[in-house]
């Protein structure tokens, strides 16, 4: 029995949503095959799979949304789901409450969304943005640790002790940076409106106030903003690499040209 029909429309049924995003990419051709005999709606770059009597929303962007599923499912399932994603990374995780209210007000609060009644649209429109948002998530706990980096080099510089950071510091900074910023830019999709909401004002509605509800653009310009901020860093690193470079070269040339003179000198006696 499926959530939405082992709910009825009774006040005040809630529906526990948790979010966990697993990887850079979930592979939604590999999961329809792997789970085929649970697929309730499949998309290009989504997936909805029954899961005891509640579901899952896996997304390509690495997040999957589980709807009324118990904490050990959720743990067994993704296991299985890890084999079939790309990129493992640092798991960010969230929670959304569905209530049920037939003769309340249809809203979102802060930390749930009220509903007169469950349909398979609004439950994923629900489970969309809150697999955005833990997507938007994961990606600022790793932009804070790349600022910390960065906060790191800028107190070298202060202090004058540039040139004790290693090379292989540096470029691993640099690296680990752009390649944040590649992937973020690469992703720039799980911002996007699904088509559903362009056939129905409702469900336009609906999605606004949610993605309103989780601060989705403001957090992700909140994230430009630090990512310029790590990029002019690691052009400053790279400034620095080749000063350092340049350094040595120079010295290098200097010492060469000195024990010329010197060798000069001795054959001249």
């Amino acid at each position: 029995m499926d959530v939405l029909s082992s709910h009825p429309a009774a006040s005040g049924r809630q529906l526990r949503m948790e979010s966990v995003h697993l990887a850079r990419t979930v592979s939604i051709e590999k999961c329809s095959r792997a789970f085929v005999d649970r697929v309730l709606e499949a998309g290009k770059s989504d997936l909805c799979l029954s899961l005891g009597q509640g579901r899952v929303y896996l997304f390509s962007f690495g997040s999957a949304v589980f709807v009324d599923v118990d904490a050990a499912q959720i743990a067994i399932f993704v296991k299985e789901l890890l084999p079939l994603s790309e990129g493992p990374s640092e798991q960010a995780s969230d929670d959304f409450l569905v209530e049920l209210q037939p003769e309340g007000k249809e809203r979102v609060a802060f930390d749930r969304m009220v509903l007169q009644q469950v349909t398979p649209a609004k439950l994923k429109l629900a489970a969309l943005v809150l697999a955005q948002s833990t997507t938007l998530e994961h990606f600022e706990k790793s932009v804070e640790k790349l600022l910390d980096q960065a906060s790191v080099v800028a107190d070298s510089m202060a202090s004058g002790s540039w040139h004790r950071l290693r090379s292989g510091e540096m470029l691993r900074y640099i690296g680990v940076g752009l390649s944040t910023r590649r992937d973020i830019v690469s992703r720039l999709s799980i911002l996007d409106s699904p088509d559903i909401v362009w056939e129905d004002p409702g469900l336009d509605l609906l999605f606004n106030e949610l993605r309103a509800n989780f601060e989705l653009q403001s957090r992700f310009r909140t994230l430009e903003y630090k990512l310029k901020l790590i990029h002019e860093s690691a052009e400053v690193l790279v400034d620095l690499a080749n000063t350092r470079r340049f350094t040595v070269l120079e010295l290098t040339i200097i010492a060469l040209i000195a024990l010329e003179i010197v060798m000069a000198l001795l054959g001249g006696h």
